[in-house]
């Protein structure tokens, strides 16, 4: 019942009881008898009246004496005294009683008929309380809502109270949108596109790409200034940020677009955005955060939180490759000095490794061998993708490198060196227990940056313009040592993870990975021996077509599900989305397989389509042409809709 309900319910008696005293007035003029009688019958109503009005006030006090107990004894009169907007409800949230503060407020004056407070205040749910009550906004302004309940003739009731801090509120919400952010902006390769244009040009290009620059930063009313010549700063408040990310740093798509004279310059912008609790934890941020965009390929903005947490925008574009090979040269002469210094040597790829992983791993290997170290390639055979190397490794009386991971485990030791290839991420490794016995750590990989990467490395060689972790390997051997540390074998492995990851010099394949190959075909490696370590067997081959003829198309990408169960799932699966690419007007492939208690889900891609991006939506990762995910607790029905809205993400993300 509303306020002015609950008023007009106790005025009607007395109205009637008005009415009849005037009528009885008039009967005394002409019956005095029966105006006395009249009289007698009123004053009986009007104390039957009082007492009646006497028990309803205190029955509905009784429910307001609750609601106000906790308060001081000078404010217990009535709700309707109660400075703050209140109102009580039954058990189903109907309104029962509000105050005149509440019909002000939330009502503007009017009258409300009984119903719920649910659909006057939506989101208003008793569940949602906590003892530091509940945050509501109204008409623009905000109250803490706190809510207690009383019981009254067995029933249940509820009592809302509304304080209102919108002075407050306005204050946080200003305070936090004026919080200062560090943006870096690096553009990717500026020395390697410099090669292609005179002096003249060049300087044209980078006053072009600095107005670009400076017209974005200035349009958010943001402190710019150029630190050198690929390096930029912008220092901003969190609302600008905001207003970026809803624009989708639109920059990205300007700098990538670009042209001189008609031709495409093929720059690509990386930023990194930072924020903290002063501007030095800011701009620290930031480099992290730079250095994450870079890592993972450039093209695209890497958002730090002020608790670590990442977010990505961009990320279409490829890497850039770079030809200047000094830091190679670097990170070789400290491997030398590492391995030389270790008791001994573990190397290990990711789980379910391939022919990039081993191959690489063998390689290292093979070269710390090489220097009298004692080297094992940690893996368990039984979980492998790259067999026929395995065979190969066993028939060249090199078996006994091979490491299973519980006795890796056993053996390993603070004094021990571990080479991770090909990952980065500790759990992907293949036994990241090993990750916690050992001090030294190397990380060599290319795949794309992750957030949950090994941060305690001594050395990280990350190069994700690089086609594969052999291509890494291979040049790494070069500067390593002047003689050679391989021989036909690990020649053979590594030009096979090479091949597998480039799609057989398709994609990926730059300048370096043909250097690289040209390395090992001089080390003795052969291309038929290699061609060799793909074949399968004929049973393999039906079950990857089977997987290819029951596949279906989503936005030029196509989706297979295999719906048979193998020892080789993982490789006729990889096989077959690479077998999909070759059909016109596919971008990108998936196909879905079950093993164990999930979805496995490969995919490829030609480059237009990252599928890096599509993978870590649903929390995988990889490559931009090569990824994967595992998806635990999902039908393959489920799992394929779960991918559909991912494509759909992704396409919403780069338009």
């Amino acid at each position: 019942m509303s306020y002015n309900r609950f008023r007009l319910f106790f005025a009607l008696p007395f109205t009637f009881l008005l009415i009849s005293g005037i009528f009885a007035a008039n009967t005394f003029r002409t019956n005095r008898i029966a105006a006395l009688v009249e009289c007698g019958v009123l004053a009986a109503a009007f104390i039957a009246y009082l007492i009646w009005l006497t028990v309803c006030r205190r029955d509905m006090s009784h429910v307001i004496l609750h609601a106000v107990s906790r308060m001081d004894v000078t404010k217990k009169k009535s709700i309707a005294a109660f400075p703050l907007p209140a109102v009580v409800t039954d058990e189903e949230g109907n309104i029962v009683l509000f105050n005149k503060r509440f019909n002000e407020v939330f009502l503007n004056g009017a009258s409300y008929e009984k119903g719920s407070l649910e659909r006057l205040i939506p989101g208003i749910l008793c569940e949602h309380f906590s003892q530091d009550g509940m945050e509501i906004s109204r008409g623009g302004r905000y109250f803490t809502v706190y809510y207690d309940e009383t019981v009254h003739k067995e029933k249940r009731m509820r009592i809302f109270y509304f304080a209102e801090n919108t002075e407050l509120k306005k204050t946080a919400i200003e305070y936090s949108l004026s919080r200062p952010y560090v943006l870096l902006l690096s553009f990717d390769g500026i020395y390697e596109i410099q090669k292609n244009y005179s002096s003249n040009d060049f300087a044209e290009i980078r006053m072009r790409l600095d107005r670009i620059v400076g017209t974005w930063a200035s349009g958010f009313n943001a402190v710019y200034d150029k630190m050198s010549m690929e390096m930029y700063v912008i220092i901003a408040e969190s609302r600008n940020i905001d207003s970026m990310k809803a624009a989708k740093f639109r920059i990205l798509d300007e700098v990538r677009s670009f042209a001189f004279h008609d031709r495409h310059v093929g720059v690509t912008l990386s930023i990194g955005a930072g924020c903290g609790n002063t501007f030095a934890e800011c701009e620290n941020s930031a480099r992290q955060a730079l250095d994450m965009a870079q890592s993972r390929g450039g093209d695209q903005v890497a958002l730090r939180s002020m608790n670590g947490d990442y977010e990505f925008f961009g990320g279409i574009a490829k890497g850039i490759e770079k030809t200047n090979k000094v830091r190679t040269r670097i990170v070789a002469s400290s491997v030398l000095e590492l391995i030389r210094t270790s008791k001994n040597v573990m190397i290990m790829g990711h789980r379910f490794p391939d022919l990039d992983a081993m191959g690489a791993a063998t390689a290292m290997c093979s070269a710390a061998l090489s220097m009298g170290v004692p080297a094992y390639i940690v893996t368990d055979p039984q979980k492998s993708l790259a067999q026929p190397l395995l065979q190969r490794l066993r028939g060249e009386n090199m078996g006994g490198c091979l490491m299973l991971p519980e006795d890796a485990l056993a053996k390993a030791s603070k004094e021990t060196l571990l080479i991770v290839v090909d990952t980065h991420i500790s759990d992907f490794t293949e036994v990241p227990q090993l990750l916690t016995k050992v001090k030294n750590i190397v990380v060599i990989d290319h795949h794309r940056k992750s957030v949950q990467f090994i941060d305690h490395a001594v050395l990280f060689f990350h190069d994700p313009a690089a086609s594969s972790a052999s291509e890494m390997v291979a040049e790494l051997l070069q500067y390593i040592s002047p003689d050679p540390v391989i021989g036909k074998v690990e020649a053979d492995a590594l030009l096979s993870g090479i091949m597998l990851d480039t799609r057989n010099f398709v994609l990926r394949a730059g300048v370096r990975t043909f250097e690289a190959a040209a390395y090992l075909k001089a080390r003795g490696a052969d291309t038929v021996r290699v061609k060799k370590m793909f074949s399968s067997s004929l049973d393999s081959y039906k079950k990857r077509n089977t997987i290819i003829s029951g596949s279906g198309s989503y936005r030029g990408c196509s989706i297979a599900k295999a719906s048979f169960e193998s020892p080789d799932m993982r490789i006729i699966a990889s096989q077959a989305a690479d077998e999909l690419l070759n059909i016109s007007e596919v971008d990108a492939s998936f196909v879905l397989f079950r093993t164990a208690d999930c979805v496995n889900i490969s995919a490829r891609s030609l480059g237009k389509i990252n599928v890096q991006l599509i993978m870590e939506k649903l929390g995988g990762g990889g490559h931009q042409t090569m990824a994967a995910v595992q998806l635990r607790d999902l039908s393959m029905e489920q799992a394929e809709e779960e991918l559909r809205k991912a494509i759909d993400s992704y396409y919403d993300s780069v338009n």
